[in-house]
């Protein structure tokens, strides 16, 4: 269940660099990392391309937006992810495909017939 805080993947998926917090990003964009910290994950920021330019993003917003903003994206990720799959409508409950595939029938018959009796 903590894996679903970290809302940057890594480890050894990612070419083994280490995953970033959420709560970890957000007291970062918030100011109330040590230095030590703050070092630590502007040193990875640095290393990602993609990851950085969304935390620039970030800062342009207050805290609080960032806050709601995070857990509204998350939600909408965990019910996209987890909707259930469409469901498939069965052929038989098509009532003119059931015709369309019976004329087609019948006419193949009736093609084998015809050749059939010429030959």
């Amino acid at each position: 269940m903590s894996e679903l805080n970290n809302i940057l993947p890594g480890g050894p998926g990612k070419g083994g660099k280490e995953r970033i917090s959420e709560e970890n990003l957000m007291l970062y964009l918030e100011g109330k990392l040590t230095p030590a910290q703050q070092h630590e994950v502007e040193q990875w920021l640095a290393e990602e391309g993609m990851e950085s330019d969304a935390v620039e993003g970030l800062k342009t917003i207050s805290p609080v937006e960032t806050r709601l903003t995070v857990n509204k994206l998350n939600h909408q990720l965990h019910k996209t992810l987890h909707h259930k799959k469409r469901k498939r409508r069965p052929v038989a409950s098509n009532y003119y495909t059931l015709i369309a595939m019976g004329i087609i029938l019948l006419l193949a018959i009736v093609a084998y017939l015809v050749i059939r009796k010429m030959t």
